[in-house]
């Protein structure tokens, strides 16, 4: 058993934690905000001016995915 502890890299598994934690939150933000869009523009047609907006929050969602990127080669 002792054998197997001295095999198990941490660093590799707190990487793979890190892009999966990291590449999961930035998908979950990026569908809520394009369905809450949709269901803007869907009730009232004249939302459309909300679409630079969109495209800002999409773009902050977007920078913690390559956060999550950069944390990964940190932690390596």
């Amino acid at each position: 058993m002792e054998i197997l502890a001295q095999a198990v890299d941490t660093g590799v598994i707190a990487q793979a934690i890190a892009i999966g934690v990291g590449g999961l939150g930035p998908a979950v933000a990026l569908g809520l905000m394009g369905a809450a869009y949709m269901n803007a523009v869907s009730r009232n047609p004249e939302a459309d001016k909300f679409l630079a907006k969109l495209f800002i929050f999409v773009g902050m969602a977007e920078f913690f995915g390559i956060a999550a990127i950069g944390a990964f080669f940190l932690l390596g």
